[in-house]
């Protein structure tokens, strides 16, 4: 590990939002404390017409996303989380990151994720109706 991402590393662990020293040591890629609004649903066939939870983030990385979570999750549990982009695209055009993964680990209203697919989608404007 560079002297840099060690740095990084340890500045995240001492955040307010970090996670108990034995849940940071299973972090194999560097999180980026982000709080953005997260909507969370499990897939499945058993789970089709399942609803929303609705939460925030609080970490993230290439592989990984902490968030809240309004409902409990059980570990195993393959689930697509929505999260409300920050960046814009060409100068306006709102974006959302949609990941879909397993549950690695729950724990009262916080979850764990193991992200195995990203994708980022484009979000309709607000007032905007299609002719």
């Amino acid at each position: 590990m560079t002297p840099r991402k060690a740095e990084l590393r340890r500045l995240l662990e001492q955040s307010p939002d970090s996670q108990t020293p034995e849940v940071a040591d299973q972090r194999n890629h560097l999180r980026f404390s982000l709080r953005l609004a997260v909507k969370c649903r499990r897939t499945g066939l058993r789970f089709v017409l399942d609803r929303m939870s609705v939460g925030h983030s609080l970490n993230i990385s290439s592989k990984g996303l902490l968030f809240t979570t309004s409902e409990a999750f059980l570990p195993g549990q393959a689930v697509e989380a929505s999260i409300d982009w920050p960046m814009r695209l060409h100068n306006g055009v709102r974006l959302r990151l949609v990941v879909n993964g397993a549950v690695v680990r729950s724990v009262g209203n916080h979850a764990a994720i193991h992200i195995e697919h990203y994708q980022f989608r484009t979000c309709a404007a607000i007032g905007v109706t299609a002719k």
